[in-house]
Parts: C-alpha cells; sequence; structure tokens
C-alpha cells in the first residue's frame, strides 16, 4: 500500500552544534480506502483489481486531469465496477470523456434551450441575447475546477490537488455540496457506500472550489421552488391523482430539516428539499405501481 506523505518541512537547520530537524508529517489513506472499498464489496458492488500507476498515468494524460489523492488512494485498493461508478479500466475514451464534461455540458444545455430563463444567480445580470448568455457561461465555466465524477451525479474536485476537495451533486442546472470530503460524502449520501462512522479527519467545512462552490451555494439558477411545485401537482393530476392526494404528497415531506412546518403539515420550502421530495415521492409512485416511464413522466428526470 501506498502512503501519501505531506512534508512540512523537508530541511534541517543547525543551532549551535546540535542538528533541529522539522518532523515530516505523515498522513495514509490506505486503511481508509481498504475500509470503504470492503464495505462496497460487503454491500453487493463487483470490486476489480485496483489501478495500477500506469493506468493512472494513462487516464490522466488522455483526458488531462489528475485524481485527487484521496480518491487515487481508494481506487488504487480496488474499483469498483458496479451501476453507477465510473469504470476507469474498461471504459472507452469517448465515455470517460463524457462523463468529464458533463457537469459543464449540462449547465450549457439549460442556458441553451429556447424561451427558457435558466440562469445562476451567482453570474449576476443574465445578457439579453440566448448567444451572449450562452459565451458568458463558456467563459465563466473555463475557469471552473475539473470535476471528477466519483458515484452516479456525484463529483468531486480535482483542482487544487490535494486531498480534502468537496464533492458536488449536479445535474443539469442543480448544483449543491453534498461532502465536505470523500469521507464525510460517503458518511452521509443513502447510497450505500461507507460504514456509518467516518474517520477523526473528515473535513469540517467545504474547501472552496472555482465557481462550484459559487453555484452550490446559490442553489444553481434551479427555479423557484413554488414553480417546481405547481408543475408536479399538474402532472400528478394529469397522472389520475385526487386534489387531495396531490395536496398531501406536496405537503407533505422533509428534508433533514430543510422543511418549514405549516399548521400540522411540513411544507418544501428550498431547492435541496425540492430534490429530496421528489426522490421520496417516486418511490411512493413505484411502490403504488407505476412504471418507470409513468414517473419519469411526472417527476422529470429531476429525481
Amino acid at each position: 500500500m501506498t502512503t501519501t506523505t505531506r512534508t512540512l518541512a523537508a530541511s534541517s537547520r543547525t543551532t549551535g552544534s546540535y542538528p533541529v530537524v522539522f518532523p515530516r508529517v505523515c498522513f495514509s489513506f490506505a486503511a481508509y480506502s481498504k475500509s470503504i472499498i470492503n464495505h462496497l464489496r460487503s454491500c453487493g458492488v463487483p470490486i476489480a483489481a485496483g489501478l495500477s500507476e500506469d493506468e493512472f498515468a494513462a487516464i490522466e494524460s488522455t483526458h488531462h486531469f489528475q485524481f485527487p489523492p484521496d480518491l487515487r488512494s481508494i481506487l488504487r485498493e480496488g474499483l469498483p465496477i458496479g451501476p453507477g461508478f465510473p469504470n476507469w479500466r474498461s471504459a472507452s475514451s469517448n465515455q470517460l470523456q463524457t462523463l468529464l464534461s458533463l457537469p459543464i455540458s449540462g449547465l450549457i444545455h439549460e442556458i441553451s434551450r429556447p424561451g427558457g430563463d435558466f440562469w445562476p444567480s451567482a453570474w449576476g445580470t443574465r445578457p439579453e441575447s440566448l448567444a451572449q448568455s450562452i459565451a458568458k457561461a463558456r467563459f465563466i465555466l473555463s475557469g471552473a475546477a475539473q470535476l471528477v465524477p466519483v458515484y452516479r451525479q456525484f463529483y468531486i474536485a480535482a483542482n487544487p490537488n490535494i486531498a480534502g476537495n468537496p464533492l458536488f451533486y449536479i445535474r443539469g442546472g442543480y448544483v449543491r455540496c453534498c461532502g465536505f470530503d470523500l469521507a464525510d460524502f460517503y458518511r452521509r449520501e443513502e447510497v450505500c457506500l461507507s460504514p456509518a462512522t467516518a474517520p477523526a479527519w473528515t473535513a469540517k467545512e467545504a474547501r472552496k472550489v472555482e465557481v462550484w462552490s459559487e453555484l452550490a451555494d446559490s442553489g444553481g439558477g434551479q427555479r423557484g421552488v413554488e414553480e417546481l411545485m405547481e408543475e408536479l401537482g399538474r402532472r400528478l393530476r394529469e397522472g389520475g391523482w385526487s386534489e387531495e392526494d396531490v395536496r398531501e404528497m406536496i405537503g407533505a415531506g422533509g428534508s433533514d430539516g430543510c422543511d418549514e412546518v405549516r399548521g400540522d403539515r411540513k411544507v418544501v420550502s428550498d431547492q435541496e428539499g425540492v430534490m429530496w421530495h421528489l426522490q421520496r415521492l417516486a418511490e411512493v409512485l413505484h411502490r403504488a405501481g407505476w412504471s418507470e416511464e409513468e414517473v419519469i413522466y411526472v417527476i422529470g428526470d429531476r429525481a
């Protein structure tokens, strides 16, 4: 196993006749990486042999990025190849490039929709013409940190190329921070990726990352909560649900403290609450016998 070492001082100095050597602080991700891979295996995720240094070098050279040290350590220990995980060994170069480009292409796609009004509030006033809006978006995103896919729509920042970068959930125009670092992400997300406990060195706040942190802080420019819930209600009515059922399904919900209470009901009150609510609603519809196509029609591709 390889240990990642950070040298606080590589030199020494002499005081009188005695050398004073600054200590080397060593930090290893190896034990934690092994626990993550073993847990994934216990959850039924297929695990292939870890990536070799030659494989890391080939991927990074082809796609012009470097794996952050903590993700590199996990992928060296074992390569998850189950659904939702990028297969860095067997996927084609085009497939991997698509995954790497998806966060930016998704934002550009949302901005490019004819007649659409999507625009991240973090970017100030939207230009008047669509062409100017796209040009401004491309200019801003040209300075964005490279994101590396970890699982489904979850990405870790590769820049700066140090351990402890935050992770982001990105789907179209929706951006949110979903982990201060890898250990925090694995502990938080309900994707069976990690044991419940996190190591003591888990980050306590998210490091700022060019462009993506601002988008996450501003909600990524997603449409208003009321507009989304109105559209959801319309689609449920078209799907045959009664008005009483629609009111109950839209008004009842929760998102780990993201909802506000009105009377005896919880009401979704922010973008993260909407996403949580839609995921739970999708589960309810599936249990009620709705097909995948019917659920996608009602909820769209947000859940």
